[in-house]
């Protein structure tokens, strides 16, 4: 990337993560979420079996410590629970209750609805190029990220 695309894309990229946070608040406000419970919520209805606070740290990519606030709010808002254990801190799985899979079933419906709006400007076939060439990005910058520890 030459440094005339740098800020463009560094831009691009903030102002995408922004608003999506902010659409992911304003769609979430009416059943007391805020766009950090979004992420964990879906990540845990695609993995019916649970995930560890490790697998949903990764899953999300956020650190532990953001994962063990965010967990700990959904609990006490009914929205998942851990099951019971004492392999150790990181180990115990968590998993939507009824009232998560519920909450999980209208974030998928919102996301799908803005999806289709945002994807209705592009074609698929651009769109299929487009996650390649992301994912590929992301992969360049984790390595520059990790070569630098």
């Amino acid at each position: 990337m030459d440094k005339e695309r740098f800020t463009p894309f560094v831009l691009y990229i903030e102002r995408i993560s922004k608003n999506i946070k902010r659409i992911a608040d304003e769609k979430m406000a009416p059943y007391s979420l805020r766009s950090a419970h979004v992420m964990c919520i879906m990540q845990l209805g695609k993995n019916t079996e649970g995930l560890s606070s490790s697998e949903l740290s990764e899953a999300c990519g956020v650190d532990k410590a953001f994962i063990s606030r965010i967990t700990s709010e959904l609990i006490e808002k009914g929205y998942i629970a851990k099951e019971d254990g004492s392999e150790g801190k990181y180990k115990i799985k968590f998993y939507l209750t009824e009232k998560g899979e519920e909450i999980n079933q209208i974030i998928v419906q919102i996301v799908m609805e803005c999806l289709e709006k945002v994807d209705s400007h592009i074609s698929l076939k651009k769109l299929e190029i487009f996650y390649e060439l992301l994912a590929g990005i992301d992969k360049g910058v984790e390595a520059l990220v990790k070569k630098e520890k």
